[in-house]
Formats: structure tokens, sequence, C-alpha cells
């Protein structure tokens, strides 16, 4: 009988952790919140230590529950791009996909190596913010003390791994879009071409290895502070989104997904890399399977904004519950609903930026009048963010066959009216939703990698 499963999803505003069974039912759970911290110019990161706070803190509040831990896997937001001292001490903030800090050196990299270069070797062009590679770029112009210093530059699970078991380790799925890693091939090795146009060294990357790989047994001291058995295993992780999807059960050519939640995600699986500067192509934590990867920034994020800006007189509970679904349930009933939608403003979606475009993008409304109501500006905000996920469906299914089917998950997808508002926009699928979620994908890792220890 397998020992259980811790599963630490670090995600970008806040943690959960989870202990499972070998069997992945899930014992206990505990959770923590932090903010990110967004600043002038667009810069938007994390220290690190808030993140080995929120994990220290989660793992005391199940305490005795962690007795029988023999794994621990990592769900992880990417890419947490950290500048790391040899011994793994941050040298500074973690980079997160939100920044706007790198669109000069996103642009400069790709006229040094060439667009068509990039798209046939990594699948993705670099932009701000979302690859590793123009935020490494944007630290040796702006702090070159860090860049001198850093004896690595890795990700999240990269720093966590670290701390835990003093190895370097890192992943396909949280490099993949970093524009440094051969996604194309998918076969553990980084883009020589772009280090050598980059001029950064191969030994300032961590050792890639599978998300459900052993970086190695957890330190003494640490698994002490934590209240972890002594020998447990640490598993490199993978990036949540990707873990997400996995947990709902894409990982068949065509399987299709959207997580809506502090971003919404639209996934499809595929057998081979699509290369495309109009989406990202993110290596599965599953060999030989790749996954399309577009990211509305803001997707919950936006309705949070609303109920900020536009709705102040209620709670949260008032916005949710009863305002943001009674307004849709009423459009959608509306017996002339064509013209209530013509009278719609129009609304890009860019509230929080774009992760395609190397120009900063905002969002913005048009075709406002004195008639416009408080429910119009909600409803076009709704309705643009999901053409927006739409144009990625209607795009890949020009490629390769997207089942009808698609899974769907998220606290922003259970509000009433989302899913038919989501069959009018976003395109003509039968949405279905999934019980998923990137930390029981983190358990999974942890399953596949006991069946794999035990056969040996």
């Amino acid at each position: 009988m397998g020992q259980d499963i811790l599963a630490i999803d670090v995600g970008t505003s806040g943690l959960k952790l989870g202990l499972y069974a070998p069997d992945l039912e899930l014992r206990t759970s505990a959770s923590q919140e932090y903010e990110p911290e967004l600043r002038e110019g667009g810069q938007a990161d994390v220290h690190p230590e808030t993140w080995w706070t929120a994990i220290a803190s989660a793992c005391h509040e199940v305490g005795p529950a962690l007795a029988g831990v023999g794994v621990v896997s990592l769900s992880v937001t990417t890419p947490g791009l950290t500048p790391m001292a040899a011994d793994g001490r941050p040298l500074g903030p973690a980079i997160l996909f939100l920044d706007g800090r790198s669109h000069e050196q996103a642009a400069a990299i790709r006229a040094s190596f060439g667009e068509e270069r990039f798209l046939a070797e990594a699948c993705n062009l670099p932009v701000s913010g979302g690859s590793s590679l123009a935020s490494i770029l944007w630290i040796r112009d702006h702090r070159p003390d860090v860049w001198r210093r850093a004896a690595k530059f890795g990700h999240t699970n990269t720093y966590v791994a670290m701390r835990m078991t003093g190895r370097w380790a890192i992943d396909p799925s949280t490099t993949s879009i970093t524009g440094l890693y051969a996604t194309t091939r998918n076969d553990l090795t980084w883009n020589a071409d772009v280090l050598e146009v980059a001029g950064l060294e191969h030994s300032r990357l961590p050792p890639l290895m599978h998300s459900f790989d052993p970086v190695g047994e957890m330190l003494p001291a640490v698994a002490d502070e934590l209240g972890v058995p002594r020998g447990a295993v640490v598993l490199c992780g993978g990036n949540d989104a990707a873990l997400a999807a996995w947990s709902g059960g894409l990982s068949e050519p065509g399987d299709a997904n959207i997580i809506s939640g502090t971003c919404d995600i639209a996934n499809v699986c595929t057998a081979e890399p699509l290369a495309s500067a109009e989406f990202n192509v993110r290596a599965h934590v599953l060999p030989g399977r790749w996954l399309t990867f577009f990211v509305l920034n803001t997707g919950g994020v936006a309705y949070d904004w609303f109920h900020q800006a536009m709705c102040r007189e209620m709670d949260a509970v008032e916005f949710y519950g009863e305002y943001l679904p009674s307004t849709l349930e009423a459009f959608l009933s509306d017996p002339d609903i064509a013209a209530r939608e013509r009278a719609l403003p129009d609304y890009l979606p860019y509230l929080g930026g774009s992760r395609y475009s190397l120009e900063p993008q905002t969002a913005s409304y048009s075709g406002v009048s004195l008639r416009t109501s408080r429910e119009d500006l909600l409803l076009s905000m709704i309705r643009g963010n999901l053409r927006y996920l739409g144009t990625h469906f209607a795009q890949v299914s020009r490629l390769v066959p997207v089942n009808h089917v698609v899974g769907i998950s998220g606290g922003a997808a259970r509000i009433r009216g989302m899913l038919e508002a989501r069959a009018r926009w976003t395109g003509d699928y039968e949405y279905r939703f999934q019980d998923q979620s990137s930390m029981l994908g983190a358990a999974m890792l942890g399953r596949i990698y006991q069946h794999r220890t035990s056969r040996s």
C-alpha cells in the first residue's frame, strides 16, 4: 500500500494544499491567501518567501495529518521567473505572467533570432511576463547586479523544489512557452541556438525533467519545519493550468476545456506541436502530448474590477450571487435578444493586457451613449471576454479536430446563466462542468511516481 501524497498548488494569489490517499481520495486540505505586487510600469511579481510562508502555514494547519506523507508534488503558477544564488536564495521577486516590463526585450530578441525560427523551434514567440526569456533579458538590462550574481534562473517549482531538496529542477510544462525550451521536439533539452543569441549560458538554467520525476528527498531540516516525514520524495511538478486540464480529462487529441478563474484559459490537447503567433503551445505533463494555451489575462478578475468600479454599493455575495446572474438571465430570456444585443457597446478585453502582443494593450468600451445602462456595460464585458476565448477554438479547429463537448471548471463558470452565455458567444459547443483542479493534477503526478517505483 502506497503512502499519502501531499499536493501543493502555488497560485498567483494564493496557495492550496491537499493531502491525498494513494487512491487519490482527498483526506484534508488547507489554503492561504496572498497578493502579488502590482506596481507602476506594469510590473507584477511576488517575493518567493511569500510562497514559502504560505506553504509552512498550510502544512502547520493540517499538522498531524501529514504523518503518512511519502510523496510531495507541486502545481505552480508559471513562470514565476526567479533569479537565484547558488544556494537557492532568491535575488529578487518572482516575475509573474501578468508582468508588462519587458516588451522592449521581447521585441529585441524576436528581431535578433527571427520570429519564424522561434515558432519552428520553440512554438512560441517571446512576450513580456509570460516568457521567461524576455524577463531574464530585462534583468540583464535593468538589474545588472542581479544578473551577475544569479547562478540560476528558474520558475516557481524550481525555487520550491530547491528549497525542499537542495537540488535544481524544472519541467517542460512550465518552460515550454519561455522561448528557451525546444518545445517542438519536447525532448528535455534547452534551445541552444536561442541561448547563444541571448547570451545566456546553459549552466544558468536548471536541469530539465518530467513533471512526475523525483527531484530528491526532502532535506531533514525542511521536513521537520513543515511537519512532513523525513525521507519524503519531492517531485518536480508542473504548470497549474496543464495539471488542471489533465485532471479534467485532457489527455487525448481533440480534448478541450476552459478554466475560468483569475484568468480564463482555453486548452486543446494535441498529438503534435502547433506553432502560432496567436496562441501559446505548452508541453503537457504527459510525454507525447501538447496543449494549446490561450489566455485572457483578466477572466474572473474583470468581474472583480466591475464590482469595485461600478457596483460598490453591493457586497460580493449580492454581486456574484444575484446581480450578475440576474443580469445574464434577463438578457438571455429577452424575447428580442438580437435587438437587445445590438444595443450593447463593444468591449475590448485587455483589462490586464495581452500575452500575444508586443505593445501594451488596454481594455476599452466603444459605442456608449446616454442610453447605455450599467447592465449593458456588464453584458458587453462578458460578451467581449467570451468572444475572445471563442476565437481560439475557431482557429484551432481549422488545424485539428476539436471535440464538441468542452469541459469547464472554475468559480466564474458556475455563475447562473454563464454556460448559456458561453454557448452564445464562445462557440457552438456543449459545455460540461468538470471536477478538476490543479491540486488534484499534482496528486495524479504523485500516483504516477508511486506506480513507477512499485514496478521497479
